[in-house]
């Protein structure tokens, strides 16, 4: 584990990139946001305690949103590499567990999104009228 300092601005995951490393949040504001068609739609800002890269830590997939630094924002980096031994001696009745938690995440954050085009969509209809 190693400990990294990212300054307001600075991407810490990035959407859409392959990673696996899991990062904990330890001091400072962390914007958490996903793309949008014109841009991108700012989903959360969390503080510490919080975990970062959770559901690719666990998959292995792309990463699902952008976390990008809002304030000085330090983080503990667990690299997949050091964890993958003592993911691999988990029970195996804990991995549906593990694995219908992480579908539940990720169907709620697609749920979000589209909630938030839909209010952006109606928002449009009432400016115009």
């Amino acid at each position: 584990m190693k400990s990294r300092t990212y300054k307001p601005g600075e991407i810490i995951i990035q959407e859409g990139e392959m990673g696996r490393d899991l990062y904990v949040l330890n001091d400072g504001v962390v914007e958490i946001s996903t793309k949008e068609n014109n841009g991108s739609v700012i989903l959360n800002e969390i503080e510490p305690p919080q975990i970062l890269g959770e559901l690719s830590f666990l998959t292995g997939l792309p990463r699902t949103a952008t976390a990008k630094a809002k304030t000085n924002a330090e983080v503990y980096i667990f690299k997949y590499e050091n964890l993958e031994g003592q993911i691999a001696e988990l029970p195996k009745s804990i991995r549906p567990i593990i694995n219908t938690l992480i579908n539940r995440v990720r169907a709620q954050d697609r749920r979000i999104v589209e909630l938030e085009e839909e209010m952006l969509t109606l928002k449009r209809k009432l400016l115009t009228g």
